[in-house]
C-alpha cells in the first residue's frame, strides 16, 4: 500500500471517530430528552401488553395464558407433536412451564437428530433462543435439560445474527492479570534460574459500533495496554481499530455480501490463528489495512468466501514488528459442521528488515465434526528470502509446518447428575535448521509462525512458537509438540481443564538432547454471566535434558495467575 493510501486511510479514521462520537452523543441526548423518553416507555408499554418476548424480564412464578413464554412453550409442544397440554384457560407454576418446556425442546431435538437443521423454522429456533436466555436458570438446573445441552446450543449457533441487530453500540472490553514466575522472566520470556518475578497487566479497549444500515458500518477500538511490577512499568494508549466498510449484501441469504470492503485499522484472524492471529493475551496485534471479500451467491458457488487484504503492521502494539502484509484467504463451507480453506501470504515484516526479506506462505486447512467429535488439520509451506550474516546475502526460505487436532465431547454420571467432559489431542511441528541450531549462517530451513494467539504452544510462553527456543547462548530449531488435554463442566459456570504438553526440538547442536521439556496448564474458569468472565491459572514446565545442557540447571519454571476479562456495552437496537 502506497504511502498516499495510508494517509487516506488514517484521515478516514479520523472523520469516522468524529462522526462516531458526534452520532452517540446525538442518541445519548435523544434518550436523556424527556419526551423522547416518554414516547420510547410508551413503545415498550405497548410491546409488553403485545405479550412480545422480553428476554430480561422476570418469567412470574404463576404464568397466564397470555404471557408470552406460555404461548411459546404451547406453539411448540402443538408443532413437534408433545402429547401433554396445557391446561386449557387455566395458568401454570413457572416450574410447570420449565417441564413442558423440556418436553417440546426434546421433540425439536429428535427432529434435528433425523433430519437436520433444515426440519426446524427460524422462527421456531428464535422461540427457542429467546426461552433459554428468559428460563436459563431453571432450566439448567433440570437433569432432563443437561443432557440435551449440547444439541440445544448447536441449534441456538444456527440463529447467531448473520447482520447487526442493533443501530450502535458502545462499550469496553479487555482484561486485568496478576501473574508471578519462578526461574523465569517476564520481559523477554526467558528461562531464568534463581529469578522470579510477578507483575499486574492490564488491557481496556473502549469501543464504539455504529451500523445504520445493511451497506454501511463503522467501527472505533482505542486500547490501553500496561503492566508494573518489579522494575517493569509500561503503558501505552492509541487507536487499535478505526475502519469504515461498504457491503452490498445478499437479500435472501442475511450475513453474506456480494462484495464489501473494509478500509482502516483492523485485525486479521483466519482458522484457529495458527497463522495469522490477534494475540488477545497480550496486546492484540492490528493492520493499517483494506480487505476486500467477495461472497458469490450463485448455486455452484455460494458456500465461497474469498478475501483479498493488503496493509501495513500498525505499530503502536506491533512489538516493534515492521513490514507490509498481503495476501488472500479462500474459505468454502459446505455445512456448519465443515470447512475447507487455503491461503496465501507475503510478510515483510521484521524488527530489523533488510533489502528484499520476505517470507512467503501457503496452507490448507480442514475442519469438520461428526457428532460429538470434532478434527482438524493445517499444512503449511514457506518460501522467500532470509539474509545470511556469514555470506552477506539473502538465501532461499524452505520451511513447512502443520498440526493435527481431534476433540471429542462426553458425558459422565456423578453424585446422581451428568456433567459434560471434553478431551483435546493435537500434534504440531515446524521443521527446523541444523545451520541455525549450531549458530553459523541463516535460519532459512526453520519454520516461523509468529506468537499470534495460536494455544498449541501452551500457556507459560516458555515456548512462543514453532521456530524454536533460545535457552542462555544456545538455539533449538525446530519444535515438536503433542498434546493432551481433559476438561470438565463442574457446574454450568465453572470448567476445569487440565493440559499436558511434550515439547521436542528438531534440529539441536551436535551433542544436545532433542528433550525440551514438559508442560502442564492447570486451569478453572468461571463465567459469572455474559459480560464477566474470572479465570485462575497454575502452569508447571519440567525442564528436559536441553535446558541443563545449554544452561547448566535443570530448575523447573513455575506460572500462576488469577485474570478478569470483561465486556460491558450499552446497544441501541434496530426496531
Amino acid at each position: 500500500m502506497s504511502k498516499r493510501s495510508m494517509k487516506m486511510v488514517s484521515k478516514i479514521g479520523v472523520w469516522v471517530f468524529l462522526s462516531v462520537l458526534i452520532g452517540v452523543g446525538n442518541a445519548l441526548a435523544a434518550v436523556t430528552n424527556p419526551e423522547v423518553a416518554s414516547v420510547v416507555h410508551q413503545e415498550d408499554n405497548q410491546n409488553n401488553q403485545s405479550g412480545s418476548p422480553d428476554e430480561n424480564a422476570q418469567i412470574p412464578e404463576q404464568v397466564a395464558d397470555g404471557n408470552w413464554a406460555y404461548q411459546e412453550v404451547a406453539g411448540l409442544m402443538e408443532r413437534y407433536g408433545v402429547e401433554q397440554k396445557f391446561p386449557e384457560g387455566k395458568p401454570v407454576t413457572k416450574g410447570e412451564l420449565v417441564d413442558h418446556c423440556i418436553a417440546a425442546l426434546k421433540k425439536v431435538v429428535d427432529k434435528y437428530d433425523a433430519e437436520g437443521g433444515v426440519a426446524i423454522s427460524r422462527d421456531d429456533l428464535e422461540s427457542i433462543r429467546s426461552l433459554i436466555v428468559a428460563l436459563e436458570d431453571d432450566l439448567f438446573k433440570n437433569d432432563a435439560y443437561r443432557t440435551i445441552r449440547r444439541t440445544i446450543e448447536q441449534l441456538l449457533a444456527l440463529v447467531e445474527p448473520p447482520v447487526p441487530v442493533y443501530k450502535y453500540k458502545v462499550g469496553v472490553n479487555g482484561f486485568i492479570r496478576g501473574e508471578g514466575v519462578n526461574n523465569f522472566r517476564l520481559p523477554d520470556s526467558s528461562y531464568a534460574p534463581e529469578h522470579g518475578e510477578g507483575r499486574f497487566l492490564y488491557r481496556a479497549k473502549p469501543f464504539a459500533y455504529w451500523h445504520p444500515n445493511q451497506y454501511f458500518d463503522i467501527h472505533v477500538e482505542g486500547q490501553g495496554y500496561g503492566y508494573s511490577g518489579g522494575s517493569q512499568n509500561a503503558g501505552k494508549g492509541s487507536l487499535y481499530q478505526g475502519f469504515v466498510e461498504g457491503k452490498i449484501p445478499v437479500e435472501e441469504a442475511p450475513g453474506r455480501n456480494w462484495v464489501s470492503l473494509k478500509a482502516g485499522r483492523q485485525e486479521f484472524e483466519y482458522g484457529s490463528a495458527f497463522i495469522l492471529g490477534s494475540d488477545t493475551f497480550f496486546n492484540g496485534l492490528s493492520f493499517d489495512a483494506i480487505r476486500l471479500r467477495v461472497q458469490p451467491s450463485t448455486p455452484r458457488l455460494r458456500y465461497l468466501t474469498v478475501d483479498l487484504l493488503a496493509g501495513k503492521y500498525a505499530t503502536p502494539f506491533s512489538d516493534g514488528i515492521k513490514g507490509d502484509l498481503t495476501g488472500a484467504y479462500l474459505t468454502y463451507e459446505p455445512a456448519k459442521d465443515s470447512t475447507l480453506e487455503a491461503y496465501a501470504f507475503r510478510d515483510t515484516g521484521a524488527e530489523e528488515r533488510r533489502p528484499d526479506e520476505h517470507v512467503d506462505t501457503l496452507g490448507y486447512r480442514s475442519a469438520s465434526s461428526v457428532g460429538s467429535f470434532a478434527t482438524e488439520h493445517e499444512l503449511v509451506y514457506e518460501s522467500g528470502k532470509v539474509f545470511n550474516p556469514d555470506t552477506g546475502v539473502n538465501d532461499n526460505i524452505s520451511a513447512f509446518g502443520g498440526h493435527i487436532d481431534l476433540t471429542g465431547e462426553f458425558q459422565v454420571r456423578g453424585w446422581g447428575k451428568p456433567f459434560d467432559n471434553s478431551i483435546f489431542l493435537s500434534f504440531a511441528m515446524g521443521s527446523g535448521d541444523k545451520n541455525a541450531a549450531n549458530g553459523i549462517g541463516s535460519n532459512k530451513g526453520e519454520f516461523r509462525n509468529s506468537n499470534h494467539d495460536t494455544s498449541l504452544v501452551g500457556d507459560m510462553g516458555v515456548v512462543g512458537d514453532l521456530s524454536g527456543i533460545d535457552v542462555g547462548d544456545h538455539h533449538a530449531s525446530g519444535m515438536q509438540i503433542y498434546t493432551l488435554g481433559w476438561g470438565i463442566d463442574l457446574t454450568r459456570k465453572l470448567n476445569f481443564s487440565a493440559t499436558g504438553r511434550k515439547f521436542m526440538a528438531d534440529k539441536v547442536e551436535d551433542g544436545f538432547s532433542r528433550e525440551v521439556g514438559v508442560e502442564t496448564d492447570l486451569t478453572l474458569t468461571y463465567e459469572k454471566n455474559k459480560d464477566t468472565t474470572f479465570i485462575v491459572g497454575y502452569d508447571h514446565f519440567f525442564a528436559g535434558e536441553y535446558f541443563r545442557q545449554a544452561s547448566g540447571s535443570d530448575k523447573d519454571i513455575d506460572y500462576a495467575y488469577a485474570m478478569l476479562v470483561f465486556n460491558y456495552d450499552w446497544t441501541r437496537r434496530k426496531r
